[in-house]
Protein backbone atom coordinates (compact mmCIF):
# COMPACT_ATOMS: atom_id res chain seq x y z
CA UNK A 1 0.00 0.00 0.00
CA UNK A 2 1.32 3.59 -0.84
CA UNK A 3 1.93 6.44 1.68
CA UNK A 4 -0.70 8.16 -0.03
CA UNK A 5 -3.18 5.35 0.48
CA UNK A 6 -2.26 4.48 3.94
CA UNK A 7 -2.94 7.89 5.15
CA UNK A 8 -6.14 7.93 3.17
CA UNK A 9 -7.04 4.97 5.24
CA UNK A 10 -5.98 6.48 8.63
CA UNK A 11 -7.94 9.43 7.95
CA UNK A 12 -10.89 7.60 7.18
CA UNK A 13 -10.89 5.68 10.22
CA UNK A 14 -10.58 8.59 12.19
CA UNK A 15 -13.30 10.37 10.07
CA UNK A 16 -15.42 7.19 11.27
CA UNK A 17 -14.65 6.68 14.79
CA UNK A 18 -15.24 10.78 15.02
CA UNK A 19 -18.53 10.29 13.33
CA UNK A 20 -19.07 7.70 15.68
CA UNK A 21 -18.23 9.26 18.68
CA UNK A 22 -20.80 12.41 17.61
CA UNK A 23 -23.14 9.43 16.94
CA UNK A 24 -22.86 8.06 20.59
CA UNK A 25 -22.96 11.83 22.12
CA UNK A 26 -26.55 12.37 21.13
CA UNK A 27 -29.03 12.18 24.07
CA UNK A 28 -32.11 10.94 24.74
CA UNK A 29 -33.53 14.21 24.57
CA UNK A 30 -32.25 14.68 21.16
CA UNK A 31 -33.22 11.50 19.84
CA UNK A 32 -36.78 11.61 21.31
CA UNK A 33 -37.18 15.71 19.66
CA UNK A 34 -36.24 13.90 16.14
CA UNK A 35 -38.70 11.58 16.69
CA UNK A 36 -41.47 14.57 17.17
CA UNK A 37 -40.28 15.72 13.43
CA UNK A 38 -41.37 12.39 12.14
CA UNK A 39 -44.55 12.94 13.29
CA UNK A 40 -47.45 14.19 10.59
CA UNK A 41 -48.83 18.07 10.93
CA UNK A 42 -52.31 17.10 11.39
CA UNK A 43 -51.46 14.23 13.94
CA UNK A 44 -52.10 14.81 17.62
CA UNK A 45 -49.14 13.56 20.47
CA UNK A 46 -49.59 12.80 23.75
CA UNK A 47 -47.94 13.89 26.84
CA UNK A 48 -46.97 10.29 27.57
CA UNK A 49 -45.04 10.34 24.22
CA UNK A 50 -43.80 13.84 24.71
CA UNK A 51 -42.21 13.16 27.77
CA UNK A 52 -40.60 10.18 26.56
CA UNK A 53 -42.83 7.44 27.87
CA UNK A 54 -41.93 7.49 31.10
CA UNK A 55 -40.37 4.18 31.35
CA UNK A 56 -37.64 5.38 32.88
CA UNK A 57 -36.52 6.21 36.17
CA UNK A 58 -34.55 9.55 35.45
CA UNK A 59 -36.11 12.54 35.64
CA UNK A 60 -34.05 14.95 33.16
CA UNK A 61 -36.02 13.82 29.89
CA UNK A 62 -39.51 14.88 30.98
CA UNK A 63 -38.88 18.20 32.38
CA UNK A 64 -36.71 19.28 29.67
CA UNK A 65 -39.47 18.48 27.17
CA UNK A 66 -41.89 20.28 29.53
CA UNK A 67 -39.42 23.19 29.31
CA UNK A 68 -39.82 23.80 25.62
CA UNK A 69 -43.21 24.70 25.06
CA UNK A 70 -42.52 27.84 27.03
CA UNK A 71 -38.76 28.66 26.18
CA UNK A 72 -40.15 28.57 22.08
CA UNK A 73 -43.93 29.89 23.08
CA UNK A 74 -46.38 26.82 21.77
CA UNK A 75 -49.88 29.15 20.71
CA UNK A 76 -52.05 26.63 22.98
CA UNK A 77 -54.38 27.92 25.88
CA UNK A 78 -53.61 27.38 29.73
CA UNK A 79 -50.29 25.66 28.83
CA UNK A 80 -48.54 27.62 31.35
CA UNK A 81 -50.51 25.37 33.90
CA UNK A 82 -49.97 22.03 31.88
CA UNK A 83 -46.73 22.50 32.02
CA UNK A 84 -46.41 23.96 35.87
CA UNK A 85 -48.72 21.23 37.28
CA UNK A 86 -46.92 18.18 35.97
CA UNK A 87 -42.79 20.25 36.63
CA UNK A 88 -44.05 20.54 40.17
CA UNK A 89 -44.78 16.69 40.83
CA UNK A 90 -41.39 15.90 39.30
CA UNK A 91 -39.89 18.06 41.26
CA UNK A 92 -41.37 16.83 44.74
CA UNK A 93 -41.13 13.01 43.30
CA UNK A 94 -36.94 13.93 43.42
CA UNK A 95 -37.18 15.84 46.65
CA UNK A 96 -39.10 12.46 48.07
CA UNK A 97 -36.43 10.39 45.97
CA UNK A 98 -38.96 8.33 44.11
CA UNK A 99 -37.01 5.73 42.26
CA UNK A 100 -39.62 5.80 39.23
CA UNK A 101 -41.55 8.93 37.47
CA UNK A 102 -44.84 8.85 37.90
CA UNK A 103 -47.82 11.63 36.79
CA UNK A 104 -51.20 10.61 36.77
CA UNK A 105 -53.03 8.59 33.40
CA UNK A 106 -55.41 11.90 32.69
CA UNK A 107 -52.51 14.00 31.91
CA UNK A 108 -50.39 11.48 30.40
CA UNK A 109 -53.19 10.70 27.82
CA UNK A 110 -53.77 14.41 26.98
CA UNK A 111 -53.08 14.70 23.23
CA UNK A 112 -51.82 18.05 21.58
CA UNK A 113 -51.20 19.01 18.06
CA UNK A 114 -47.93 18.01 16.64
CA UNK A 115 -47.50 21.36 14.17
CA UNK A 116 -46.57 23.85 17.19
CA UNK A 117 -44.86 21.19 18.70
CA UNK A 118 -42.77 20.38 15.77
CA UNK A 119 -42.34 24.08 15.36
CA UNK A 120 -40.77 24.32 18.72
CA UNK A 121 -39.11 21.21 18.21
CA UNK A 122 -37.13 22.30 15.17
CA UNK A 123 -36.28 25.60 16.59
CA UNK A 124 -34.67 23.61 19.81
CA UNK A 125 -32.71 20.87 17.93
CA UNK A 126 -29.38 22.55 16.51
CA UNK A 127 -28.82 24.10 20.52
CA UNK A 128 -29.52 20.77 21.74
CA UNK A 129 -27.08 19.17 19.40
CA UNK A 130 -24.12 21.67 20.21
CA UNK A 131 -25.10 20.97 23.99
CA UNK A 132 -24.83 17.30 23.52
CA UNK A 133 -21.14 17.74 21.95
CA UNK A 134 -19.50 20.03 25.30
CA UNK A 135 -21.56 18.55 28.14
CA UNK A 136 -20.28 15.20 29.92
CA UNK A 137 -20.38 13.46 33.07
CA UNK A 138 -18.69 15.32 35.97
CA UNK A 139 -19.16 16.79 39.35
CA UNK A 140 -20.41 13.99 41.28
CA UNK A 141 -21.36 15.59 44.44
CA UNK A 142 -25.11 16.38 42.03
CA UNK A 143 -25.51 12.55 41.26
CA UNK A 144 -26.93 11.09 44.54
CA UNK A 145 -29.76 11.44 46.51
CA UNK A 146 -29.12 14.49 48.36
CA UNK A 147 -28.00 16.38 44.65
CA UNK A 148 -31.65 14.67 43.41
CA UNK A 149 -33.25 16.26 46.66
CA UNK A 150 -31.61 19.91 45.73
CA UNK A 151 -32.63 19.84 42.29
CA UNK A 152 -36.08 18.85 42.96
CA UNK A 153 -36.32 22.03 45.35
CA UNK A 154 -35.13 23.58 42.59
CA UNK A 155 -37.46 22.41 40.23
CA UNK A 156 -41.03 23.18 42.08
CA UNK A 157 -39.70 26.67 42.79
CA UNK A 158 -39.40 27.26 39.00
CA UNK A 159 -42.78 25.44 38.73
CA UNK A 160 -44.49 27.94 41.08
CA UNK A 161 -42.62 31.05 39.16
CA UNK A 162 -44.08 29.47 35.92
CA UNK A 163 -47.49 29.08 37.20
CA UNK A 164 -47.64 32.86 37.83
CA UNK A 165 -48.80 35.36 35.62
CA UNK A 166 -46.21 37.40 34.99
CA UNK A 167 -45.85 38.36 31.51
CA UNK A 168 -42.84 37.54 29.81
CA UNK A 169 -40.89 35.36 32.85
CA UNK A 170 -41.95 31.77 31.78
CA UNK A 171 -39.26 31.91 28.95
CA UNK A 172 -36.30 32.37 30.95
CA UNK A 173 -37.58 30.47 33.90
CA UNK A 174 -38.27 27.58 31.55
CA UNK A 175 -34.75 27.87 29.90
CA UNK A 176 -33.30 27.32 33.62
CA UNK A 177 -35.24 24.82 34.03
CA UNK A 178 -34.30 23.13 30.76
CA UNK A 179 -30.56 23.72 32.33
CA UNK A 180 -30.92 21.57 35.33
CA UNK A 181 -32.93 18.93 33.37
CA UNK A 182 -29.93 18.74 30.40
CA UNK A 183 -27.50 18.67 33.66
CA UNK A 184 -29.34 15.60 34.71
CA UNK A 185 -30.06 13.70 31.52
CA UNK A 186 -25.95 13.87 31.10
CA UNK A 187 -25.14 14.07 34.01
CA UNK A 188 -23.08 17.71 34.17
CA UNK A 189 -22.64 18.83 37.41
CA UNK A 190 -21.46 22.19 35.74
CA UNK A 191 -25.14 22.37 34.12
CA UNK A 192 -26.74 21.65 37.49
CA UNK A 193 -24.84 23.87 39.43
CA UNK A 194 -25.47 26.88 36.83
CA UNK A 195 -29.21 26.16 36.59
CA UNK A 196 -29.59 26.34 40.66
CA UNK A 197 -27.90 29.83 40.67
CA UNK A 198 -30.15 30.86 38.04
CA UNK A 199 -32.74 29.15 40.27
CA UNK A 200 -31.97 31.46 42.90
CA UNK A 201 -31.40 34.52 40.90
CA UNK A 202 -35.16 34.15 39.18
CA UNK A 203 -36.65 33.28 42.88
CA UNK A 204 -34.73 36.26 44.38
CA UNK A 205 -35.82 39.09 41.29
CA UNK A 206 -39.39 37.86 41.40
CA UNK A 207 -39.62 38.03 45.09
CA UNK A 208 -38.04 41.33 44.96
CA UNK A 209 -40.23 42.91 41.92
CA UNK A 210 -43.08 41.55 44.03
CA UNK A 211 -42.30 43.35 47.05
CA UNK A 212 -41.66 46.57 45.32
CA UNK A 213 -44.91 45.99 43.97
CA UNK A 214 -46.92 45.47 47.11
CA UNK A 215 -45.05 48.40 48.62
CA UNK A 216 -46.11 50.70 45.48
CA UNK A 217 -50.00 49.28 46.01
CA UNK A 218 -49.71 50.04 49.78
CA UNK A 219 -48.24 53.64 48.90
CA UNK A 220 -50.95 54.40 46.74
CA UNK A 221 -53.87 53.46 48.97
CA UNK A 222 -52.57 54.93 51.67
CA UNK A 223 -51.65 58.41 49.43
Amino acid sequence: MSTALAISHVNAGSSQDHSSRRATQASDLTKLFEAVLHRGDTETITVRELLGGLETSAFGIPLAALAVPEIIPVPMPGVSLVIAIPTAMLGAQMVTARERVWLPASLLDRRVPAKPLKRAVRSMLPLLRRIDGFTRPRGAIFHGKAGQRVVGVAVIILALLIALPIPGTNAPLSLTLFILAIGLIRRDGLLIAAGLLLTAASAALMAGAALALTEWLFGALLA
